[in-house]
């Protein structure tokens, strides 16, 4: 009896901790997504392919690695790099887009803190490339994915799409450089995240980023 008990008391703390963790209130004062003004271009791309860490919650946290996919050396173990083929809007160029991501410095739970650090090389050819430089949260899509696994129905984060705020207190997303038409210019960017159904915990479905010159 004393057993079944202990059991029970334990199960019944574990659902109460873990209640307690995704309705963290830390995350009711989060940053929110950028916002935008101005002319808004969108670029959108699909993140089949990468070499380096798999955007996941485990591996943001630190707590593993992608045995055949990471980096060897310790030093960018948590690091990642994609190559994407970034679609405009109608009638407007493709671009090349090379993204570098990394683990955000003090990844933690209870501090809804579950982010990346990135930095963005977009090349138009013929008209000129964009330095972007900035991190993305991705607590939301923790929470409502961890959500629906409580009540039984897998890991799903229920939105169509996740508009991603910077870490707290980290990299505010900013437009740092750019050469031809955007030599000089200035501005913020914010990156949206759609899961998938295929794999809803790798938060690298469907992307689009959205950014404004000033």
């Amino acid at each position: 009896m004393n057993r079944l008990a202990g059991a029970a008391g334990f199960l019944i703390g574990l659902l109460l901790g873990s209640g307690l963790l995704l309705l963290n209130p830390l995350s009711f004062f989060d940053q929110k997504p950028v916002a935008l003004s101005g002319a808004v271009s969108t670029l959108g791309w699909e993140s089949a392919g990468h070499i380096g860490m798999a955007l996941r919650p485990a591996r943001l946290l630190g707590l593993t690695a992608d045995s055949s996919a990471a980096f060897v050396d310790p030093g960018i173990r948590h690091a990642r790099a994609e190559l994407v083929v970034m679609s405009g809007e109608a009638g407007s160029p493709s671009a090349l887009g090379v993204r570098f991501s990394a683990v955000a410095p003090g990844n933690n739970l209870l501090r809804a803190r579950l982010g990346v650090t990135t930095a963005w090389n977009i090349v138009w050819p013929g008209r000129g490339s964009l330095q972007l430089n900035g991190s993305e949260n991705f607590w939301a899509p923790l929470r409502d994915g961890s959500w629906s696994a409580a009540r039984g129905r897998g890991f799903v984060p229920g939105a169509s799409r996740y508009p991603l705020p910077p870490v707290p207190r980290g990299r505010e997303p900013r437009l740092v450089a750019g050469s031809g038409e955007f030599a000089g210019k200035s501005g913020v960017f914010r990156e949206e995240f759609s899961p998938s159904p295929v794999s809803a915990d790798e938060f690298s479905g469907l992307r689009q980023l959205h950014f404004s010159i000033e």
